[in-house]
């Protein structure tokens, strides 16, 4: 979604700089925008008409970001505390804005030689502007797609 142009009313209002995950990171808060000389804009999920392969479609023009705007997954560990890696993406549905799976990288080495993978079962708990991802099971349990 990263640098897709943003259309609103036949116009472009900028392109998308981020995506926001809701809290509890099951579902697309809003988006970031970028656009000309402005600073980055807001563009929340209600204004979202569609997410499509060449442009994200608003119904409205973005308008002040939000004060939590940069919220973000970051620390990924099992249920014993034990750190697995950081969230690098998210699947997303395109239709409706929900989280089907979150990106986990354990690391530079491990991506070469295993690659990175997905957690479709996980539970966030927010700490500040991050939030923390807490999956059920090790890595070595999940199955890449």
């Amino acid at each position: 979604m990263i640098g897709l142009p943003v259309m609103v009313n036949g116009k472009t209002a900028g392109s998308v700089i981020r995506g926001v995950l809701a809290e509890d990171g099951r579902s697309l808060r809003g988006i970031v925008v970028r656009g000309g000389l402005q600073g980055p804009r807001w563009l929340p999920r209600e204004q979202i008409a569609l997410v499509g392969k060449l442009s994200v479609i608003g119904t409205a023009r973005p308008g002040r970001l939000p004060r939590d705007a940069g919220y973000r997954l970051f620390r990924v560990s099992d249920p014993d505390g034990a750190r697995l890696g950081v969230v690098t993406d998210a699947l997303m549905n395109e239709d409706t804005l929900r989280v089907a799976a979150l990106e986990i990288s354990s690391g530079p080495l491990d991506d070469l030689i295993d690659g990175r993978w997905y957690a479709t079962a996980y539970q966030v708990r927010p700490c500040g502007g991050t939030g923390h991802v807490t999956v059920p099971c090790a890595r070595e349990e999940v199955k890449k797609p």
